[in-house]
């Protein structure tokens, strides 16, 4: 499973095994990878308040991945 988190225009797949992951760690490796892809230091604050599913619905954090997202879904973090 993989899915693809918008950073404003910025996007980054993220690997997500079996999607069996908690909705914030989906958060922290994006936040990693959106760090790397806008060639910021590793100590770079970067805030994410939420995740939103491509429909709308806000992501809990404490939800398992592989219930609130398909593979390939699009969300955006809202930062």
């Amino acid at each position: 499973m993989k899915v693809t988190v918008c950073f404003g225009r910025t996007r980054v797949v993220v690997p997500c095994g079996d999607g069996h992951m908690k909705v914030f760690s989906l958060i922290q490796q994006a936040v990693t990878r959106y760090r790397k892809a806008i060639a910021k230091d590793p100590n770079y604050w970067i805030q994410v308040h939420r995740l939103e599913h491509g429909d709308g619905g806000i992501l809990d954090l404490d939800d398992i991945l592989c219930d609130v997202a398909d593979d390939k879904d699009r969300v955006i973090a809202v930062f």
